[in-house]
C-alpha cells in the first residue's frame, strides 16, 4: 500500500476510529468495578472504611443483593450486544477496516453507551461522484 493509498483511506473513512471521553471512561470504569465487586465479593469490602459510600454499599448488600447481581448480570449482557451491533454498525457506515472495527468493538464491550453513542453519531462523508 502507497502513502496515497493510506491517505485516501483515511479520507474515505474506512479506518475511523474515535476514543471515547476520558471522564465517561474513568467514570464507567469505576462503576463496574464497584458493581462487580458488591456482586461477587461482597464480604472483602472495607465498608466502614468507605465513609457513607461504604454505608450506602453495605445497605445494598444487606438489603437487595439479589437486585444488584441482576443489574451487574443485565449491564455486561447489554455492552456485550452493543458490542455486536457496533461491527455490523460499522459495516453499514462504511467503516471497512478490521483493526477500526475491533476497536470500536472493544472500545463499546468496556465502555458502552460512551463509545456506541459516538459512533451512532458519526457521519461518513458523502462519497464525491464524477
Amino acid at each position: 500500500m502507497t502513502a496515497a493509498m493510506g491517505t485516501e483511506r483515511v479520507r474515505d473513512g474506512s479506518c475511523h476510529f474515535q476514543r471515547s471521553r476520558l471522564l465517561w471512561m474513568i467514570a464507567i470504569i469505576f462503576g463496574m468495578v464497584v458493581l462487580g465487586w458488591v456482586t461477587l465479593w461482597p464480604s472483602t469490602i472495607p465498608y466502614r472504611y468507605l465513609g457513607i459510600f461504604g454505608t450506602f454499599l453495605n445497605y445494598l448488600v444487606e438489603n437487595h443483593h439479589k437486585w444488584v447481581c441482576y443489574g451487574f448480570w443485565i449491564s455486561w449482557l447489554i455492552h456485550v450486544v452493543e458490542a455486536l451491533y457496533s461491527v455490523k454498525l460499522c459495516q453499514s457506515k462504511g467503516i471497512t477496516d478490521p483493526v477500526a472495527q475491533f476497536q470500536w468493538f472493544i472500545q463499546t464491550l468496556l465502555f458502552g453507551y460512551a463509545s456506541f453513542g459516538l459512533l451512532v453519531c458519526y457521519k461518513p462523508s458523502a462519497k464525491k461522484q464524477y
